[in-house]
């Protein structure tokens, strides 16, 4: 990513890098839809034999689903990602966006919240709505589900979560509490989802629900995320644990799936993700405003600060005005 020359492309594009430096989000959610769409109504067509290929989609290792998350994020989060960062910060910001992809020395403590939380409180709950445990394999079934994971890591979340929490919540967080950032990016994160509810059949009440269900997921992921992000010091690779870790938990063929029997676990990752957001949340207090972002943007180059001057100079003139 640092590999991108500012020198090249500054006398060329500068009216371009001022606009995205004033609206990056704006910016990279006009590059996102403009790419994914178009992008992920291939295999929808497809899997309708609207066009030729769904034979093929069918013949894959992987669903059409996880086809599409992928056309998604490499195709339209990751880049959009990187140019945003670029224009609006220059190399500096594209350098400590490696540096926060790669960021691990979190402290024990974070990482067994990243890696236990969800699933311990998940289980817990459930079993305490009634669930009970099933006769299991442990051994198998951690590797199964460490597999699991790790597919889904390195394929897509790594990267969605570079795009998502690196770019658009690190972007409003230097505007707006943690929670507000969270809540506020859960939005376009639903709206980039919808594409799969068209993958098999649908009506438009079917896919307005699911839009819905899209956006109130992002509502409960996206705070949570977003105090990892500020808990870990800004590791973008916490966050994308996390976001794997979630989906492992809450898969149809996940942890709680595949360890509980009863109707319990689908309520009890809600409570999980509430429990361990409100206990972040506290924890975290005094640490959740805009002057918490900007310290850690500043601990982690000043020359990026006063590459993004004219940028918060605006946002301060705002939320003056307002």
């Amino acid at each position: 990513m640092a590999g991108l020359d500012d020198r090249g492309t500054r006398g060329r594009l500068p009216w371009i890098r001022a606009l995205v430096a004033r609206h990056p989000i704006a910016a990279f959610l006009t590059m996102v839809f403009s790419i994914a769409y178009p992008l992920m109504s291939l295999p929808i067509l497809a899997m309708h034999g609207v066009i030729p290929g769904g034979v093929f989609l069918q013949r894959l290792p992987v669903g059409p689903d996880e086809v599409s998350g992928l056309v998604l994020t490499l195709g339209a989060l990751l880049p959009a990602a990187i140019f945003v960062t670029w224009a609006a910060e220059g190399r500096p910001g594209l350098i400590r966006l490696r540096r926060r992809m790669t960021h691990w020395r979190i402290g024990i403590g974070w990482w067994l919240v990243v890696l236990t939380g969800l699933p311990v409180l998940t289980i817990t709950s459930a079993m305490l709505l009634g669930d009970t445990l099933q006769s299991i394999d442990l051994t198998a079934l951690l590797l199964e589900q460490l597999k699991l994971l790790l597919i889904n890591f390195v394929l897509v979340n790594f990267w969605e979560e570079t795009a998502w929490a690196g770019v658009v919540q690190t972007h409003l967080e230097r505007r707006h509490n943690i929670l507000v950032a969270g809540l506020l990016s859960a939005v376009p994160f639903g709206f980039a989802h919808w594409p799969l509810a068209f993958l098999g059949d649908f009506t438009v009440t079917s896919a307005l629900t699911s839009l819905g269900l899209f956006i109130l997921l992002g509502a409960l992921v996206r705070p949570l995320l977003g105090l990892i992000l500020r808990g870990s010091k800004d590791s973008l690779l916490a966050v994308a644990l996390t976001h794997s870790v979630f989906n492992r938990t809450n898969n149809q063929d996940g942890i709680s799936a595949s360890i509980l029997t009863g109707d319990g676990k689908q309520l009890a990752i809600l409570i999980a993700l509430l429990v361990l957001t409100t206990a972040l949340a506290l924890m975290l207090r005094g640490k959740l405003g805009p002057a918490s972002r900007l310290q850690l943007d500043a601990a982690r180059g000043p020359a990026m600060l006063a590459q993004m001057a004219p940028a918060l100079e605006g946002t301060t003139t705002e939320r003056n005005q307002t």
